[in-house]
Formats: structure tokens, sequence, C-alpha cells
């Protein structure tokens, strides 16, 4: 797909439920007897893979409007033999482990070939010291083959990476085992999951060493939730607004968790105009983002801001690429074990565009300020934020760029380019 060169970045913008929220609001109907009614979730095809496997294991999905209901009458088809297709979804593969290592049956999760490649020991190491009986296929990756039981046990464990996967599988396995488990952290991801438990009442500690739950817990009734807009999916249209000059751009009630909002800081850091305005503070805080255009400088990114920014990191990449100066992330090694090594790819891309950067072992380093003049061939190489990091630079470029392998936005903004054409005013 060619995308033009635009003149500015205007309007408003609003966006599909976030990401995260959404796939645990649906995989933690599993654990819920009564419904769930969840407003804005997310329609990418990652949540529907989850959507997918709730409705495969018993739970009634009804969509319409705008709301989905999960509805759990504790009669879950769940001792028997199941295959279920996790697509494209780390984070349903991951967490669903969690739940289903304490559901007696057998479970074969399996994915794509992209998911087939990701790391799963960080998860079935942990879990089966919680004594889950969980095993992984060839390196360690999918399929995951699961006996489940009701004799798990709580467990002291560590979250090396600050992987907010791994804290909330081990969470929803510690619902459903026998003890207190903890989860120490040096540091911490994402949130969601410790806001979700607390929001329900559920038996979470959080302190400054991580988190503990005492199990077995109860969870039951009928509960209703709203779901921002999904924060990282704007992220790329604030870095659009930011690097294409006489840009202003409206992001309207999209979420403002602080654990999600790094590279808000980060374009700060680099110059970029950007003002928050906090319009709800429940149990997901969320609010309005403006962004207009500024020359923007270059900045350093390191270990202990990764984990407030890990999936907008390509985004930032562009706007380091139209900024002044050398930019340089380390800490970021675990962006080689997303869909593709994004470290790789996301070099070896940006070097085809005329920019000047190179590859380190845990990040990159950026020369900024290069003029993106050629017309070049960049592959998203089917990671859906490379994709979308590329169509913004063509954005910025001067002669436009062309985007293989496009289709695989849908795995997290299905709109992505509708809403690029609506901001640009460009025809699709």
């Amino acid at each position: 797909m060619y995308i033009a060169p635009a003149t500015n970045i205007s309007g408003e913008l609003s966006f599909p439920g976030d990401k995260s929220i959404s796939h645990r609001l649906v995989l933690l109907s599993l654990l819920n007897r009564g419904q769930i009614e969840i407003t804005g979730i997310s329609d990418c095809a990652d949540v529907r893979s989850s959507l997918s496997a709730v409705k495969q294991l018993g739970i009634r999905v009804t969509q319409k409007g705008g709301v989905t209901l999960l509805q759990n009458n504790s009669t879950l088809a769940r001792q028997g033999h199941f295959n279920i297709d996790c697509g494209n979804s780390g984070t349903t593969a991951r967490l669903l482990a969690g739940i289903l290592a304490g559901q007696p049956g057998f479970y074969r999760l399996f994915g794509d070939e992209s998911l087939s490649r990701r790391p799963m020991r960080r998860i079935v190491e942990p879990l089966n010291a919680m004594n889950a009986n969980i095993s992984a296929g060839p390196n360690d990756s999918l399929p995951l083959e699961i006996s489940g039981s009701r004799s798990l046990r709580a467990a002291k464990l560590s979250n090396p990476t600050g992987s907010a996967q791994v804290k909330s599988a081990i969470m929803l396995a510690a619902l459903q085992s026998f003890g207190e488990t903890t989860i120490s952290e040096q540091i911490s991801g994402r949130d969601h999951s410790e806001r979700l438990f607390s929001r329900l009442n559920l038996p979470i500690k959080i302190d400054s060493q991580g988190v503990s739950i005492k199990g077995p817990a109860d969870l039951s009734g009928n509960h209703s939730f709203s779901v921002p807009g999904d924060i990282s999916s704007a992220a790329f249209f604030a870095v659009a607004a930011s690097i294409i000059p006489g840009s202003s751009l409206l992001l309207k009630n999209v979420l403002l968790n602080p654990t999600r909002t790094g590279f808000i800081e980060v374009l700060r850091r680099m110059g970029a105009n950007i003002v928050t305005l906090l319009t709800s503070e429940t149990w997901e805080p969320y609010g309005n983002i403006s962004v207009t255009s500024a020359d923007l400088r270059a900045t350093a990114i390191e270990a202990d801001e990764v984990p407030f920014l890990i999936d907008e990191l390509p985004a930032l990449a562009v706007a380091m690429a139209f900024s002044k100066g050398k930019s340089r992330v380390t800490g970021a090694g675990e962006l080689r074990h997303k869909e593709t090594d994004r470290i790789r790819d996301l070099v070896s891309q940006l070097k085809l565009a005329g920019i000047k950067c190179n590859e380190l072992i845990d990040g990159f380093e950026i020369e900024g300020g290069s003029c993106i003049s050629r017309q070049a061939n960049l592959d998203s190489c089917g990671d859906h934020r490379l994709a979308m990091s590329f169509a913004i630079m063509a954005l910025g470029s001067k002669s436009g760029l062309e985007i293989k392998n496009s289709d695989c936005i849908a795995v997290s903004l299905p709109k992505f380019f509708t809403m690029l054409h609506k901001c640009t005013g460009q025809k699709n």
C-alpha cells in the first residue's frame, strides 16, 4: 500500500477500547459466576481471539450496539479435550494458560506462525512452580499443553522482566491456588490486572515489592465496565501530529493510566507540544490528548522506562528519525520477542528509507534530521506496530512510502487507515 506525504494532521479522533484491558475483561469471565458487561471493547483481531476462546469454553457471548455481554452460568464445558486457537495474540495464550491451569480438563493452546515463535517458558516455569501441569512445544514456544486441576498451590515468584502478561498469568492462577502467592518485581509494568482485581474486591495486596494474592478466591456477580480508548493506537497519531508542520490533533477519551503514558513523557522531553486533560478517574483513568507540531530533539531511553512504553517504541523511533541529533534506546531486548524481532526489522527498514541507524543488542540508535526523500518499499514483516510506524513515517516523508504486508494492522487497529485518511484529508 502506498502512503502519500501529508501537508498536516488535524481534527479529532476517537479510538476503540484499549486492547490490554479488553483482553483481561474477556478472559476473566471464565472465572466469574455471573455476567460481565463491557462497553467499548476493542474490535481488533487479537481480542476476537480471546472472545473465541471463552466462547469455545462455554461462555455465552452476545454483542450488540457497542456492548458485549459475557455470561458464565457455571456450566462451562471444561472437563474435556480442547484445541484453542489463540491466533496472533500472546496475551490470549499467556493469560489463558494461567486460568486453565486451575480448571480440570486438557487444553492445547496454539497460534499462527508468528505467535508460535514467541517465548512461553516465562509463564510455564512459574505456573508449574504452583503445581500446574503445563508443557511447551519446541523452543519453549506454542503449542502449550495444559492438564488443568484444582490442586494449584501458592508460591513465591519473581517477574524479572516486568512483563504484565507474565504477572497477569500468575495472578489468574493465584486466584485458584491454596495459600498466598507473591510476585516480586524490580520494575513493574502495566497494572491493569491489579486495578481490575481491586475493582472486583479480590484478595490482592500491592506494595513497593510487588503483588500478593490469597486464594482460592470466589468471583461472582454481575459487573459492568467501560473501556477507555486504546492509548497505544493513539501514540502513532500523536507522533504524526508532532513531526508534521502545521498539525493540530485532539485524541479523545484515551486511557491515561500512568503505566501506559511513558511515550508522552518521552515526546515531551523531545520538545513535543502535548497536553493531557484527565476527564475521569474511575478504575482506569482516561481523558483527552491534544498535540500540535513541534521541532523535536534527540533523546535517550533506558531500561527503567521501557516497561512503560514497550509497545510505543516503534512509533517513538519515527519521532527520533525526524528529530535533531542522535537518539539511543537501550534495555529493550524484549522487542526481539514480539510478533517479529522488532529491533532487527525496524532498523533494517529504516535504513531502506535512508535513515542513519544502528542495531544494538538491546535497542537501537537513530541519527535524526535525515530527509526521507526516497520512495522506498518497506516491509512490515507481518508486525502491526511496524506497519503503522512506517505509515506514519510516510506522512512526513517527501515522496511517500510503499508499505508491504499492511494487512497485519487489523491485529490491533482495523480502522487505522480510515482514521489516517480522516485526519490527513487524503482519499482512501
